[in-house]
């Protein structure tokens, strides 16, 4: 089977598994409504109430509405797509995923900014998004890094955090500039637990634990080959599984552990596998997510052996 004629069909942009987002320009306080300022978005998502104003025919008129009584089982979904809607502020920088650990900083007085935002706001999170390898554009997919004071490091005018991912998120219409004209925020939708967005069915299920299972087998063969070609030696993967811990059980965590190991932070000085990354945020269900990173896993061990190299 031709794994890398697999794998570019799936990167492929055709695949739509690419959504960019447009950024304003930086000078423009406009959000997409054309408003100056973002006090709207703070109020977009409020309380659900426990009855719904519903037009009768066309008559939108206040006398012409009647009352829609919500279930306690209607009124728990409304709740948890209100709580999965957060706005928060964004950095365009890398295609992190959950797990994956990253350095960064800036002398930049913006980025001290945004930090500052950060670390007063009640939860300290930053979306963190990568571009689109197609477009170069902002992909709309990422994950949230939580900044804390003891991430943070200032040396000589230099301030750097450090970063874990960890909840992926899609970003949900336009972004906008903060009233200091320095950082993006955006009205962000939660992906709860990296949970599948479109249910596997019982076929489906199968499918993707048969492939999970074939995966210790191909990790081997993929770790020795990396030692064998001489890319890195063992300690050197080791100390890459280590950041990430043991292999998951779970089918769509298992996935994001080999895709991790393919595409590090830092990455390895010899590429050994082509970026999965933002296709696999934009992955919808775990037979998804696993189908492209064991597809991926053998076409590295193909080029790193020399079967078929990938570039």
């Amino acid at each position: 089977m031709n794994y890398f004629l697999l794998l570019v069909a799936y990167l492929a942009p055709s695949c739509g598994a690419f959504t960019s987002i447009r950024l304003p320009a930086p000078s423009s306080l406009s959000n997409s409504h054309g408003e100056t300022s973002s006090s709207h978005h703070k109020e977009r998502y409020t309380s659900v109430n426990t009855r719904l104003n519903v037009a009768k025919d066309i008559d939108d008129s206040p006398d012409a509405a009647e009352f829609l009584q919500l279930s306690s089982s209607d009124l728990s979904r409304l709740a948890a797509v209100r709580d999965r809607r957060l706005e928060m502020p964004i950095l365009i920088l890398e295609p992190l995923l959950p797990g994956q650990r990253l350095q960064f900083g800036s002398p930049d007085p913006k980025f001290a900014k945004l930090i500052a935002h950060s670390l007063s706001s009640g939860s300290g999170e930053i979306g963190m998004l990568g571009l689109n390898p197609h477009t170069n554009r902002p992909l709309n997919m990422g994950v949230t890094v939580q900044i804390t004071p003891s991430s943070v490091r200032n040396a000589d005018g230099m301030l750097s955090v450090d970063v874990v991912g960890k909840n992926q998120f899609e970003v949900e219409g336009e972004p906008w500039m903060d009233d200091t004209d320095s950082f993006y925020i955006a009205d962000v939708e939660m992906v709860a637990d990296g949970s599948n967005e479109v249910e596997d069915g019982p076929e489906q299920i199968v499918q993707a634990s048969t492939l999970s299972a074939a995966v210790p087998r191909l990790m081997e063969s993929w770790m020795e080959w990396m030692i064998q070609s001489g890319v890195t030696g063992r300690s050197g993967i080791e100390a890459v599984m280590k950041k990430l811990g043991p292999m998951p059980d779970n089918v769509g965590d298992r996935a994001i552990w080999i895709a991790s190991l393919l595409n590090p932070v830092p990455a390895y000085e010899t590429t050994v596998c082509l970026e999965i990354r933002p296709a696999l945020l934009a992955c919808k269900t775990d037979l998804e997510r696993i189908n492209l990173t064991v597809i991926a896993l053998q076409s590295s061990i193909d080029h790193i052996s020399g079967k078929r190299r990938l570039f």
